[in-house]
């Protein structure tokens, strides 16, 4: 019998706990507990999986199958997807459910896009039907970071549409990496492609976009080469901003200017995985599309530099 106190709330289940779980996952779950319950866990771990289930009060599975065909859950996090081969994604996708994407299996972007795209038959009819793309959310954190965040805001009220971004990075990362940051740089500047792109070589690659409505004509996004860690200068209409780390943001605009350290925000796991549960329900929430992930991908893995 359901707890009355458990019967609103969106339920989900887990799949695949990893090394993550307790340093990312559990605290923003833990948080999150008013608008999700926890019903149901796998792990390739079987104890691990009973561990959690218990700490939850959910139930232990001992396959995706099982998970799969419980017609309580409203969507599945799949938090740690190294062990997933092409057979179980498939089966994820024919479930017809919403499925959250932990950052390890976006590097997987293209596979699964082509998965959404594919047409599956209907159990009852046979008939074919699409599987949404925006049932599958992927997990962009850099776009979620108390700092991003602010930054979205401060363009809204007081920095205006965005003209160019300067980031300094470590070019040579994992190309999953990268590929966050390009899609960064796309989200801020409200446009989910890359119109042209060039490469200055190993130490320099930069973007162009195209106009978009009021915003100026010409603008860039240079990533550059940096040893001292992820920074990020973006320049507006009407000032700029400096973003240091996932919590610090430096301002200016007219006679205003200001330096805001935003540890007591929520974390961008805890804003995603709420954003989840809402889009689970049937809510349409701008938190970005598998396609676009891809895309940037694809832009990163095209890098002369990379080839």
């Amino acid at each position: 019998m359901v707890d009355p106190s458990r019967r609103d709330r969106v339920g989900l289940g887990l799949i695949g706990l990893g090394p993550s779980w307790e340093l990312l996952y559990r605290p923003a779950i833990e948080r999150l507990q008013k608008r999700l319950t926890i019903r149901l866990a796998y792990d390739t771990v079987e104890a691990r999986a009973r561990s959690v289930a218990a700490d939850f009060e959910a139930e232990p599975v001992g396959s995706l199958h099982q998970m799969l065909n419980r017609p309580t859950l409203q969507g599945l996090l799949i938090l740690d997807p190294g062990w997933l081969g092409a057979g179980a994604l498939d089966c994820i996708a024919r479930s017809g459910k919403p499925v959250y994407l932990a950052s390890p299996i976006l590097r997987r972007a293209a596979e699964l896009h082509r998965l959404l795209r594919e047409q599956s038959p209907s159990a009852d009819s046979g008939s074919y039907a699409v599987i949404p793309d925006d049932r599958w959310m992927p997990e962009l954190r850099l776009r979620f970071t108390p700092a991003s965040c602010r930054l979205r805001e401060l363009i809204a009220t007081r920095l205006g549409p965005v003209k160019e971004i300067q980031v300094g990075c470590n070019l040579d990362a994992d190309p999953l990496e990268i590929a966050h940051i390009v899609d960064w740089c796309a989200d801020l500047m409200g446009q989910t492609q890359v119109v042209t792109q060039a490469s200055d070589g190993s130490e320099s690659i930069r973007f162009e976009f195209a106009p978009s409505g009021n915003s100026p004509r010409h603008r860039t996004a240079r990533l550059r080469q940096s040893s001292g860690g992820l920074t990020c200068e973006v320049t507006c209409v009407r000032g700029r901003a400096v973003l240091r780390d996932r919590t610090y943001i430096r301002w200016e605009a007219a006679e205003q200017a200001a330096e805001e350290h935003l540890h007591d925000e929520r974390s961008e796991i805890e804003i995603l995985i709420d954003q989840f549960c809402r889009r689970a329900v049937g809510g349409l929430n701008p938190v970005g599309r598998l396609e676009e992930f891809s895309r940037a991908m694809r832009i990163v893995e095209s890098l002369p530099h990379r080839r």
